[in-house]
């Protein structure tokens, strides 16, 4: 079957080398010099490939892409942008365009991007196990959208609140992907201290600091033709900024204590609850390094506007907790009526743990209304016992008053220390202050 390749620039004798270059791979191809013809012979012509320039004389190729979307959005379109306009890139892969290239470029290069989308464009069947259950139209648009962009190299920067599924939705795109053969590999870079940071991600030489007794790989080598997925970005220091920035433009890293870099092949997924763009604006964030991990964006809603998922979470997540506990447990129709009443502030991570609390003290049979109460009330303070609680009203505000007196436990028994607290409870530091704020506690 012949596979046609759409090149569109105004630059005629760039446009005729890369025909060249194609028909030598074994591919056919089709000029146009303007938008308003590319459009017609996009229309007419079945194209396996369309090569855009984003400079067109009669209008623009984000405008001309836009309609390409419109009539036949499952056709790859690779952009072509002056080098360094990474504006025009980002707006381009957030209409659809699965890749792009700076000019100038090799046309080995052009070539090699044109048979790797050829080669992706056969979707793969869905995987078994996959993490990701959803039917509301926010997730049926968030995934609609990586299903375009997730054989593409582009760096993708997930945001969300915290346990929405922000690491799980990395694990998706990375083994949905070309690279799915390749390692994952993901950092959390909160949870390491800045001096120790640099060597996990770009590693060290033996006797490169006090105590490196051998050499260690960092993880971006490790990562090597496949993914790395660093968690909350938003944190990282100017100086790490700094050096990302380099390992991203230059697609090179040297370990600690050698002089010789290293080139490595790894697609970077990052993600944060932070607000980026208030960062780079108070000067805490590079602007630079916000763009190039910003080239695709994708932001989960939280659980409260994706209500419709909840049952398919419960039903998922208690199939794998009766493989897991080795029994058959169930749960009732009107469980789950009560469960949606729920505005779930700790999101996805919030439901599972809850669920799971439950399987574990339920011996057998089915989850009855009266089971989320009682499991909901396991960590209630040994001088507040089970049988003296009021279990009047629905349940959420029957869970909501035992957090609320959890919560106000835990500051009191830290002397109001909300890092302790939180980890006394099992939650994020931000979740907490989340609750405070809704609860109306200050300290």
């Amino acid at each position: 079957m012949e596979r046609t390749v759409l090149i569109v620039d105004d630059e005629m004798q760039l446009a005729k080398l890369i025909g060249r270059k194609l028909t030598k791979a074994g591919l056919s191809s089709v000029l146009a010099h303007t938008g308003s013809t590319a459009i017609d012979l996009f229309k007419r012509k079945e194209m396996a490939v369309v090569i855009l320039d984003y400079m067109l004389p009669d209008m623009t190729g984000l405008q001309v892409l836009e309609e390409m979307k419109r009539l036949k959005p499952d056709v790859p379109v690779i952009m072509m942008t002056a080098y360094g306009n990474v504006e025009s890139a980002v707006g381009a892969m957030k209409l659809g365009a699965v890749d792009y290239l700076n000019k100038p470029m090799e046309l080995e290069e052009v070539k090699e991007l044109v048979m790797k989308q050829l080669d992706t464009k056969v979707e793969a069947p869905p995987k078994e196990n996959d993490p990701f259950v959803f039917q509301s139209p926010e997730m049926k648009r968030v995934m609609a959208f990586l299903g375009q962009v997730k054989d593409t190299d582009a760096s993708i920067l997930v945001l969300g609140e915290s346990g929405v599924g922000k690491t799980a939705l990395a694990h998706w795109i990375h083994s949905n992907s070309y690279r799915g053969a390749g390692p994952m590999l993901s950092i959390n870079c909160a949870a390491i201290p800045e001096h120790l940071l640099e060597s996990e991600l770009f590693g060290y030489q033996k006797g490169a600091f006090t105590g490196a007794a051998t050499t260690k790989i960092g993880k971006f080598a490790a990562a090597d033709k496949g993914t790395i997925f660093l968690d909350e970005i938003g944190e990282i220091s100017p100086s790490m900024q700094a050096k990302l920035l380099h390992v991203i433009e230059d697609k090179k890293v040297m370990q600690l204590g050698s002089n010789e870099y290293r080139t490595v092949d790894v697609r970077i997924i990052t993600a944060t609850n932070k607000d980026l763009k208030k960062s780079v604006a108070e000067g805490t964030f590079r602007e630079d390094l916000y763009y190039r991990l910003n080239l695709i964006e994708i932001e989960i809603p939280p659980l409260r506007e994706r209500m419709e998922d909840i049952p398919l979470f419960i039903q998922s997540q208690m199939k794998k907790l009766n493989g897991k506990y080795k029994k058959q447990i169930y749960i009732a129709e009107e469980s789950i009526n009560l469960l949606l009443r729920h505005t779930w502030p700790g999101n996805i991570r919030e439901l599972l743990n809850m669920l799971e609390r439950i399987h574990i003290v339920k011996r057998e049979g089915t989850i009855m209304p009266e089971d989320l109460a009682h499991a909901s009330l396991m960590s209630i303070p040994k001088d507040e016992p089970v049988g003296s609680q009021d279990f009047s009203g629905s349940l959420s505000e029957v869970l909501e008053d035992i957090e609320e007196k959890m919560i106000r436990q835990a500051l009191g028994e830290t002397n109001g220390n909300q890092t302790k607290a939180a980890d006394r409870l099992g939650i994020a530091r931000h979740t907490l202050i989340y609750k405070m704020k809704k609860i109306g506690i200050s300290l």
